[in-house]
């Protein structure tokens, strides 16, 4: 069973290698892991991992001593994400699902058929997304958290944003099979996923212009979550050489 585990980004470091957690992360170590004075529990903060004792508590926070540093988790390959932002529960999903394979970047794209729009709830709704993505790299034990960007159209996007490959999943006659596409670890991969009811055919024509290769995930329509996690779990393995 592995380590329960907390996010260091909002802990307070003090000198000897002592760290004061914040509520929330405090609040998840004893009440949701159950974790007493004495137990351990890695640190995740961004480039780096840390092995932590509990050793008391103060105004509801944590105070834990570093005990050694372990590995940090490696970056094999820039991993961006662009997906159609989809009903509330499905796009979080999404954003669990894909911090957990390691992505790098995810890119909220507001798609014509998208029912969710962007208002003046959008600081709220980042900051709760942001959260989803933390909580999940907890699971996963990966101290850098993808870069989650502002919602954009796809008129928005920029050669500049994106690695060398890019790849839209599409509904499309002459969408390549994804399995046949080969993946460069180096130059890095964009993978679009789209709305239900996919992308129109305007949408399709400005990521072909960016120079967007359509493929296939095979036979069968999948929902936007599907065909995100089936997607990415390919190329990212693929990267690997797990699938070569």
């Amino acid at each position: 069973m592995s380590l329960p585990r907390a996010r260091l980004d909002d802990a307070q470091r003090l000198s000897g290698g002592i760290w004061i957690l914040s509520k929330d992360e405090s609040h998840h170590l004893v009440h949701v892991r159950r974790c007493r004075i004495g137990d351990e529990f890695e640190g995740l903060l961004e480039g780096c991992k840390l092995m932590l004792v509990i050793k008391g508590y103060e105004d509801g926070r944590v105070i834990a001593e570093e005990t050694k540093r372990l590995p940090p988790s490696e970056m094999k390959m820039r991993t961006v994400l662009l997906t159609a932002l989809v009903k509330s529960g499905t796009f979080e999903d999404i954003l669990n699902h894909a911090t957990e394979l390691g992505v790098t970047e995810i890119v909220p794209i507001l798609a014509e058929r998208c029912v969710v729009r962007v208002d003046d709830r959008l600081p709220a709704k980042m900051a709760r997304w942001k959260r989803i993505i933390e909580e999940a790299t907890k699971v996963s034990g990966i101290d850098r958290p993808p870069l989650l960007h502002r919602p954009l159209r796809p008129m928005d996007l920029r050669e500049d944003m994106l690695p060398s490959l890019r790849l839209i999943g599409a509904l499309t006659d002459d969408a390549r099979p994804l399995g046949g596409m080969r993946i460069d670890a180096e130059g890095g991969v964009a993978f679009a996923v789209g709305p239900e009811g996919d992308w129109t055919k305007e949408e399709i024509s400005l990521f072909l212009r960016l120079n967007f290769i359509p493929v296939s995930l095979g036979p069968n329509i999948l929902r936007a979550n599907t065909a995100a996690v089936a997607g990415l779990s390919y190329i990212i393995l693929s990267a690997e050489g797990g699938l070569s």
